[in-house]
């Protein structure tokens, strides 16, 4: 695949060490007046986020909304999540199954907000990134402390309610549920047997109503 060449005036924000507000108007007029018009659109987009420049609060707001509703409004069908529009967001967003940008990690929480229970399609990928936050100490929900004893932040705790919250939990995890996941006496699971973790994802994007009692069980002793 070829690499991307930024056209006019992509190019020329793509070298700035700031995106001002000014820029990110600039960029909705000239650059996206249409949406995401075609994949080059979306690669653009990305590029954007993933260039040097430091990002404004009209770039984060900016970004969020405009994949979000290409997603979520735009692709087909309208309105819907289904595998495909699941399958093309975890290639766009992800390299080797990380999400790279805090960005691109709000963008995937706001559309499984805005798509409910057919969200659970995403549910994995999402969770998968405090998977490598807490033990790889990867990616943008990361903290300096990685391993099977990392602890789990308050961060990822707010993001793993987020995602429960998306899928129709009423009840939002509390840290020492969340902080059980990740129990080494749990996470050591021998060969063949599923972690508290493993669990717990099959249980949030099984086919089952997503209850309180059900993530308790999941990561009970």
């Amino acid at each position: 695949m070829s690499e991307l060449r930024l056209s006019y005036p992509a190019c020329m924000l793509a070298e700035k060490t700031k995106f001002l507000p000014e820029d990110v108007a600039l960029i909705e007029s000239r650059i996206f007046a249409g949406g995401l018009d075609g994949p080059d659109a979306v690669a653009t987009l990305l590029a954007l986020e993933h260039c040097r420049a430091d990002k404004c609060a009209e770039w984060d707001d900016f970004f969020v909304r405009i994949l979000s509703d290409h997603v979520v409004y735009r692709m087909h069908p309208s309105g819907a999540l289904n595998q495909a529009k699941a399958d093309w967001l975890r290639r766009a967003l992800s390299r080797g199954g990380l999400v790279a940008s805090r960005n691109e990690l709000e963008a995937l929480t706001r559309i499984m907000e805005l798509t409910g229970d057919q969200s659970r399609l995403l549910a994995g990928f999402a969770l998968k990134q405090v998977w490598h936050a807490v033990i790889e100490g990867e990616g943008p929900l990361a903290t300096r402390r990685k391993g099977l004893w990392a602890s789990l932040g308050m961060e990822q705790l707010g993001f793993i309610n987020r995602v429960l919250a998306a899928l129709g939990s009423a009840e939002p995890f509390s840290i020492a549920d969340a902080e059980a996941l990740f129990d080494p006496a749990h996470s050591l699971a021998p060969d063949g047997q599923e972690s508290a973790w493993q669990d717990f994802v099959h249980t949030v994007t099984g086919p089952e109503t997503l209850t309180k009692t059900l993530v308790s069980q999941s990561v009970a002793a």
